[in-house]
Protein backbone atom coordinates (compact mmCIF):
# COMPACT_ATOMS: atom_id res chain seq x y z
CA UNK A 1 0.00 0.00 0.00
CA UNK A 2 1.21 3.50 -0.67
CA UNK A 3 0.98 6.38 1.75
CA UNK A 4 0.68 10.04 0.81
CA UNK A 5 3.79 11.95 1.83
CA UNK A 6 4.38 15.69 1.61
CA UNK A 7 7.71 16.32 -0.10
CA UNK A 8 10.38 18.09 1.92
CA UNK A 9 11.78 19.82 -1.18
CA UNK A 10 10.40 23.31 -1.81
CA UNK A 11 7.67 23.71 -4.40
CA UNK A 12 9.88 26.12 -6.37
CA UNK A 13 12.69 23.54 -6.55
CA UNK A 14 10.26 20.79 -7.56
CA UNK A 15 8.75 23.04 -10.25
CA UNK A 16 12.23 23.78 -11.61
CA UNK A 17 13.14 20.07 -11.71
CA UNK A 18 9.84 19.24 -13.42
CA UNK A 19 10.50 21.92 -16.06
CA UNK A 20 13.88 20.32 -16.77
CA UNK A 21 12.23 16.89 -16.97
CA UNK A 22 9.50 18.21 -19.30
CA UNK A 23 12.14 19.77 -21.57
CA UNK A 24 14.01 16.45 -21.69
CA UNK A 25 10.80 14.67 -22.63
CA UNK A 26 10.12 17.17 -25.40
CA UNK A 27 13.65 16.66 -26.78
CA UNK A 28 13.28 12.88 -26.57
CA UNK A 29 9.91 13.11 -28.32
CA UNK A 30 11.53 15.16 -31.08
CA UNK A 31 14.10 12.39 -31.53
CA UNK A 32 11.29 9.85 -31.86
CA UNK A 33 9.52 12.07 -34.41
CA UNK A 34 12.71 12.37 -36.49
CA UNK A 35 13.17 8.60 -36.34
CA UNK A 36 9.56 8.00 -37.42
CA UNK A 37 9.93 10.47 -40.30
CA UNK A 38 12.82 8.36 -41.60
CA UNK A 39 11.36 4.96 -40.71
CA UNK A 40 7.55 5.20 -40.60
CA UNK A 41 5.83 2.69 -38.36
CA UNK A 42 2.06 2.85 -37.94
CA UNK A 43 2.16 0.94 -34.64
CA UNK A 44 4.20 3.69 -32.96
CA UNK A 45 1.72 6.52 -33.66
CA UNK A 46 -0.17 5.91 -30.43
CA UNK A 47 3.09 5.74 -28.50
CA UNK A 48 4.16 9.14 -29.87
CA UNK A 49 0.82 10.65 -28.83
CA UNK A 50 1.27 9.17 -25.36
CA UNK A 51 4.78 10.64 -25.14
CA UNK A 52 3.48 14.07 -26.09
CA UNK A 53 0.67 13.81 -23.53
CA UNK A 54 3.14 12.76 -20.84
CA UNK A 55 5.40 15.75 -21.56
CA UNK A 56 2.38 18.06 -21.46
CA UNK A 57 1.27 16.67 -18.08
CA UNK A 58 4.75 17.14 -16.61
CA UNK A 59 4.72 20.72 -17.90
CA UNK A 60 1.30 21.31 -16.32
CA UNK A 61 2.49 19.88 -12.99
CA UNK A 62 5.46 22.25 -13.13
CA UNK A 63 3.17 25.22 -13.79
CA UNK A 64 0.88 24.20 -10.91
CA UNK A 65 3.80 23.97 -8.49
CA UNK A 66 5.10 27.33 -9.72
CA UNK A 67 1.70 28.87 -8.98
CA UNK A 68 1.56 27.23 -5.55
CA UNK A 69 5.14 28.16 -4.58
CA UNK A 70 4.22 31.61 -3.16
CA UNK A 71 1.56 29.88 -1.01
CA UNK A 72 3.69 26.90 0.01
CA UNK A 73 3.43 27.53 3.76
CA UNK A 74 -0.38 27.61 3.60
CA UNK A 75 -0.53 24.44 1.48
CA UNK A 76 1.81 22.63 3.86
CA UNK A 77 -0.31 23.76 6.84
CA UNK A 78 -3.45 22.39 5.16
CA UNK A 79 -1.74 19.07 4.48
CA UNK A 80 -0.39 18.85 8.02
CA UNK A 81 -3.89 19.52 9.40
CA UNK A 82 -5.18 16.59 7.35
CA UNK A 83 -2.14 14.43 8.16
CA UNK A 84 -3.91 11.83 10.34
CA UNK A 85 -6.33 10.97 7.53
CA UNK A 86 -3.60 11.05 4.88
CA UNK A 87 -1.18 8.93 6.91
CA UNK A 88 -3.48 5.91 6.60
CA UNK A 89 -2.55 3.72 3.60
CA UNK A 90 -4.64 4.67 0.57
CA UNK A 91 -6.01 1.17 -0.02
CA UNK A 92 -7.40 0.94 3.51
CA UNK A 93 -9.21 4.28 3.27
CA UNK A 94 -11.02 3.22 0.11
CA UNK A 95 -11.50 -0.47 0.88
CA UNK A 96 -14.94 -1.95 0.36
CA UNK A 97 -16.71 -3.30 3.44
CA UNK A 98 -16.42 -7.06 3.92
CA UNK A 99 -18.91 -9.09 1.98
CA UNK A 100 -19.21 -6.74 -0.97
Amino acid sequence: MSTLVMPTTSFADLAFELRIYANREVLANHGVEVFLARYPNERLGVTLDQLRESAALVGQASMLLSLLAPHEAAVRALVEAAAPALAEPIGERHACPAGR
